[in-house]
Parts: C-alpha cells; structure tokens; sequence
C-alpha cells in the first residue's frame, strides 16, 4: 500500500518542477519570485504582473482584459534578460533552445500564480 501512495505522489508531481529544475513537456506552476532551472542549465525567474487589466472575479464586463507577465531569463555567466509574455496578445517566446508558454495565470492575486510549460523551441516566437 505504501509503495502506491508514494507512486501516486510522484505521478502527481511529475509535471511540476521538481527541485527546481523544469521538465520539459509539462505544465508547472510558479508564484512570484520563484526561480527554476531550465535543462540546459539556465534560470527563469517570476517578476509579476504589469498592467493587469483583467476582470475581476464575480464582476461581468464588457472585455475581459489582459496582464503582461513578466520574467527575467538567464545563462550561465550573463545578464538576465526580461521576458514579458501576454495573456492575450503573446502568449510565449523563446528562451534560447526552448519555447516558453503562457498556460494560465490565477485569478487576480497579489501576485497570481502562473502556469507555464516549456518545450523544445523552433527559434520563433509564437502569439
């Protein structure tokens, strides 16, 4: 019984970023100022939220709005390098070899968690 519980636990954590280290193909979840390792080594940190237009929570509007969410990306030995994606407008980039997508960002929070996945990148940013 015991070794089904701990298959459980890791199944339900295989899609999230694990000592901090990304895998690639999943989903995960971030909060603000989290910082993860991509696989080749470089770092993703969560800034936060700019410009968070979106509609409050039980409140019906014309437009739903949107939020920049912004990210600092960087290699070993540089600069980090800001990344704002949109979640509406650009809803990923590429980081290097890797494409970074916008999955989902929580309901308005002071800051919201986001949901990111990372995937092998084609050298393009996508809308």
């Amino acid at each position: 019984m015991l070794r089904i519980t701990a298959l459980a636990a890791l199944a339900l954590l295989s899609g999230c970023a694990t000592d901090g280290v990304v895998v690639t193909g999943n989903d995960f979840t971030m909060a603000a100022s989290e910082q993860v390792s991509l696989p080749d080594a470089s770092r993703l940190r969560y800034i936060g939220i700019a410009n968070d237009s979106r509609c409050p929570p039980d409140v019906m509007c014309i437009r739903a709005g949107d939020a920049d969410v912004l990210f600092d990306h960087a290699t070993a030995g540089s600069a980090p390098s800001r990344i704002a994606l949109n979640t509406e407008r650009t809803r990923s980039a590429t980081l290097g070899k890797w494409q970074l997508q916008l999955v989902g960002l929580a309901s308005r929070g002071t800051p919201p968690s986001v949901t990111l996945r990372i995937d092998a990148g084609n050298g393009m940013v996508a809308p």
